[in-house]
């Protein structure tokens, strides 16, 4: 399954089976109503991670929506509140009971989510990542129907991959910095 906008088509999948007994399966990722959430309720925010990957050009599948937000209280607010509309649960290990609201968010650097719409991980600090200020400055502004999504800058977000350094992060690089990566050409 595709969400498609002029110009974007991100696939939506369900993650891999879970080795042992699963209380319940995880949602697919439902981008677009993650996304028209956090524009109803004017959260302030740069998309990174797979959805910005998939935006500049790299089709692959992702699982969540990773997001950094705008550090104001008002903004943590509104953010919280689109969390609880979505009907969001803590997946933090140990974290789990934890209400949401503004003054949780930034008692950590990263929080992860699951939602009726899938997962969404938020996050303050990001390795090779420039403030949220910074991020926003560069981010561009693609429209989806109705919804404007600001998406993380292609320099940042190659940054920020090449810090973290993982096998999936690399090989985004890879796709974002060669036309002919994955299509068999040498």
């Amino acid at each position: 399954m595709l969400w498609a906008s002029p110009g974007t088509a991100w696939p939506v999948v369900s993650p891999p089976p879970v080795a042992g007994p699963v209380a319940e399966p995880p949602p697919v990722l439902d981008a677009e109503r993650i996304l028209r959430a956090l524009a109803e309720h004017e959260v302030q925010y740069v998309l990174i991670g797979g959805l910005a990957v998939q935006t500049h050009g790299h089709v692959r599948t992702t699982n969540d929506a990773d997001l950094i937000p705008a550090p104001d209280p008002a903004n943590l607010e509104r953010l919280a509140a689109t969390l609880r509309a979505l009907e969001a649960r803590v997946l933090n290990e140990g974290q789990e009971s934890t209400p949401i609201d503004a003054a949780m968010l930034p008692r950590a650097t990263i929080w992860q989510f699951a939602t009726r719409d899938g997962g969404i991980d938020v996050m303050h600090e990001v390795p090779g990542g420039s403030p949220y200020e910074e991020l926003s400055e560069r981010a561009l502004q693609v429209r989806l129907g109705d919804v404007e999504v600001p998406v993380v800058d292609l320099d940042d977000l190659i940054r920020m991959k090449l810090a973290r350094g993982r096998p999936v992060d690399l090989a985004d690089v890879a796709a974002l910095t060669d036309p002919d990566a994955g299509d068999g050409k040498s």
